[in-house]
């Protein structure tokens, strides 16, 4: 017997799905026990992961019903806990929905079939954790810093402005293109300093998935369970460049199309060296950090997958 915990973001996607995730749920047939938990706050995914898994010792199958941030927060309380009994499932109802992407061979309709969900097999993938000693994060998908970072805070900044938040993207695009074009590290991958001719970058990412960015395909090579991070580096471009990579940027094309500007390659460890605190972009969230380390760590959490020849979909 297992126990299976639902917990359903209300804000994801831009309208509340609660009541009919709810309804859905309970109308399961399943005879280990389910509980439903709805989040009220940021990072209230976290606190009810770590609460319900010191209070249970058995097999605990997490369901995340929400978007990226809503599993990031869930990973996060998994991979704290002293409990590691569990693994977490993606009920994709946010608006990026961007990790569930690098299964490439499973539809999101999948992930939507709950009958699927409660019935799929656990599978072993790696995490990335990030920190500067003072500030920690884990990471399940990807961590970046330079031009996606600072569009990512821009984005927040315009949410919370109510006539402009349903313009937060391209206004925070814009932003950035007139002014967050160039970022200049020194990097650092399994203890090797990059010696590029110059230090400045359009940005610069530590991949364990494949999309972010709500379906851009930035590490078209990434593996979940290789216990290797893909490490992909673009130089500073002109404004010209930037709109013509973004196009293969978005498709997963620009290791092969953009050598020019675009390096790749794997490592277990990539530090971020800055003048200043640096905004570092974990899962969609923004956190400054100062020489930022990320790490790999294999093996780390169990993700579900929806069984493939599952019945009786329930709709959500």
């Amino acid at each position: 017997m297992c126990q299976h915990l639902f917990i359903i973001n209300p804000k994801a996607g831009g309208r509340d799905r609660s009541h009919e995730l709810t309804q859905a749920i309970r109308a399961l047939v399943i005879e280990d026990p389910i509980e439903i938990r709805k989040t009220e706050y940021p990072g209230h995914a976290m606190q009810i992961v770590r609460d319900f898994l010191k209070e249970h010792t058995e097999f605990v199958r997490i369901y995340s019903c929400g978007g990226d941030g809503t599993l990031s927060e869930i990973v996060h309380g998994m991979y704290e806990s002293d409990n590691k009994h569990c693994a977490v499932g993606v009920v994709p109802i946010g608006s990026g929905n961007d990790f569930i992407k690098a299964f490439e061979e499973v539809g999101s309709d999948d992930f939507l079939d709950l009958n699927a969900m409660i019935g799929g097999e656990c599978h072993t993938v790696d995490l990335m954790e990030v920190g500067d000693g003072e500030k920690s994060a884990v990471s399940i998908n990807i961590v970046s810093a330079g031009y996606d970072a600072a569009v990512a805070a821009g984005m927040q900044k315009y949410k919370r402005i109510p006539l402009l938040k349903n313009f937060a993207y391209k206004l925070s695009v814009l932003e950035c293109l007139i002014s967050k074009m160039k970022h200049r590290f020194r990097l650092i991958a399994d203890g090797k300093e990059i010696r590029d001719p110059s230090n400045d970058y359009l940005f610069a990412i530590a991949a364990n998935g494949k999309f972010y960015g709500g379906g851009f395909k930035a590490s078209p090579l990434s593996s979940l369970d290789d216990g290797k991070m893909d490490f992909i580096r673009i130089k500073t471009v002109t404004r010209l460049t930037f709109l013509k990579l973004v196009g293969s940027f978005r498709r997963g094309e620009h290791l092969e199309t953009m050598k020019e500007f675009v390096t790749w390659q794997r490592c277990e460890t990539l530090q971020i060296l800055g003048e200043n605190d640096i905004p570092v972009n974990v899962d969609g969230e923004i956190i400054e950090m100062h020489n930022p380390v990320i790490r790999i760590v294999p093996s780390a959490v169990q993700v579900i997958l929806p069984m493939k020849t599952a019945d009786l979909p329930v709709g959500v």
